[in-house]
């Protein structure tokens, strides 16, 4: 099964909801993410403790607003490490080369609704999630992360 198609809805759902402190938003943003990965092909048995540190690290991101977009490419290229250490033994993940770019897309004016705001960040995530690859361990072309 390819990467999740409702991470655009689960975030407009939660930003719609707001966050009551940084905790809460660090897992606000990491369920949906943590669901578009749950599918991820090649398949990775470490989403759940990839999501969990995700909630971490967002939740010190978000403690942080000054450096925020920094603190989450940092924490999304974590998160990446993790997905993809969990493709092992059959594949042999390459993480997403670059950070998503929260840093450019957190710098501008904020969009004016939850809707624009679930838009941005999705079509971000999933781009950049998008260019993940794994090699199989027993050779073969590399199959990209979808």
């Amino acid at each position: 099964m390819p990467l999740g198609t409702n991470l655009q809805s689960d975030l407009e759902s939660w930003f719609e909801t707001g966050a009551g402190d940084f905790v809460s938003a660090g897992l606000g943003w990491s369920g949906p993410v943590g669901s578009f990965f749950a599918t991820v092909v090649p398949a990775s048995l470490t989403v759940s403790a990839a999501e969990a540190t995700l909630a971490a690290s967002l939740a010190s991101a978000f403690a942080a607003p000054a450096g925020a977009g920094a603190a989450l490419d940092i924490a999304f290229q974590a998160f990446a490490v993790t997905v993809g250490a969990g493709m092992l033994p059959a594949f042999v993940a390459t993480p997403p080369p670059s950070p998503p770019g929260f840093t450019s897309a957190t710098a501008g004016p904020h969009p004016l609704t939850h809707a624009i705001a679930a838009a941005t960040y999705a079509a971000l995530i999933d781009v950049w999630a998008r260019t993940g690859t794994a090699v199989p361990s027993g050779g073969g072309p590399v199959v990209p992360w979808s």
